[in-house]
């Protein structure tokens, strides 16, 4: 039987275990975060709803057997922009999960600049709906009015991955801050609360486990509060479902994660 890999971690909030080919990488001031050439557009629209979305769905429901749970509380959100919040625990995957599966039209999501790294790729990620974190106070100037125009404007969604490092296969929910929840609160939108949970296979259970992923109800901002008591309730509420999720589905451990004891 296959020993169960284990790994060792000191910071739940700043470790970072991801394992892909990217590099540090800061994308520069100018970097367009609204794009409004009808050609770039165009092409936007073939690449992700033509090539990615139908080619994602596919890798999705092959390689990992996915499972959507209350997938129509999106359905409730269709006339107007909102956010979802999700546990990260893949990389490419958790991009393309809820853009897949979750929301007909194109949403956003939020991501770390090193995806700029890859040479040659750069429209092409921005073109599948990629909006980077800012190193600064101008692009988070840039960042925030990219967001308030797709949600509010266009009625669009965005996805933030609010514990930002990837821990692979994670069966657990990681405490995270309150930052991201700045954009709800502050735009009055509602969130949705995604929760990636993992089931062991019931053949070669020791290998790669197959994905499950639970849908929360509409959450709406508590406008009776301030902006900045909004944006901790919303960020209360979304770990106390993803930590109910992984906790009530019995999200199975394929990577164990250990945190390192000091030795006196």
């Amino acid at each position: 039987m296959k020993e169960t890999k284990k790994v060792v971690y000191s910071d739940p909030i700043n470790d970072d275990f991801a394992v892909n080919k990217t590099k540090k990488h800061q994308v520069s001031d100018d970097f367009k975060y609204i794009h409004t050439n009808i050609f770039y557009r165009f092409f936007s629209f073939v690449i992700f709803h033509i090539i990615a979305k139908p080619l994602f769905y596919i890798i999705l429901k092959i390689k990992y057997h996915i499972r959507i749970y209350n997938k129509k509380a999106a359905r409730r959100l269709s006339n107007t922009g909102y956010f979802v919040y999700m546990n990260h625990t893949q990389n490419i995957i958790d991009a393309i999960t809820n853009q897949t599966f979750l929301f007909h039209k194109k949403g956003y999501i939020i991501a770390s600049n090193d995806v700029y790294s890859l040479k040659g790729l750069n429209t092409l990620v921005s073109m599948l709906g990629t909006l980077p974190t800012p190193n600064n106070m101008i692009q988070s100037k840039k960042l925030y009015d990219a967001i308030e125009h797709y949600v509010n404007k266009k009625n669009k969604v965005v996805v933030i991955m609010p514990e930002a490092h990837i821990w692979p296969y994670y069966n657990d929910i990681r405490p995270f801050l309150d930052t991201s929840f700045v954009f709800p609160a502050l735009l009055n939108k509602p969130i949705l609360v995604t929760t990636v949970v993992y089931r062991q296979r019931k053949i070669f259970k020791n290998r790669r486990p197959y994905i499950s992923m639970y849908v929360s109800d509409p959450i709406f901002p508590n406008l009776a509060v301030s902006p900045k008591e909004r944006q901790k309730e919303l960020r209360d509420q979304a770990y106390n479902i993803m930590k109910d999720n992984v906790t009530k589905h019995k999200s199975f451990a394929y990577i164990k994660y250990e945190q390192k004891t000091n030795a006196k």
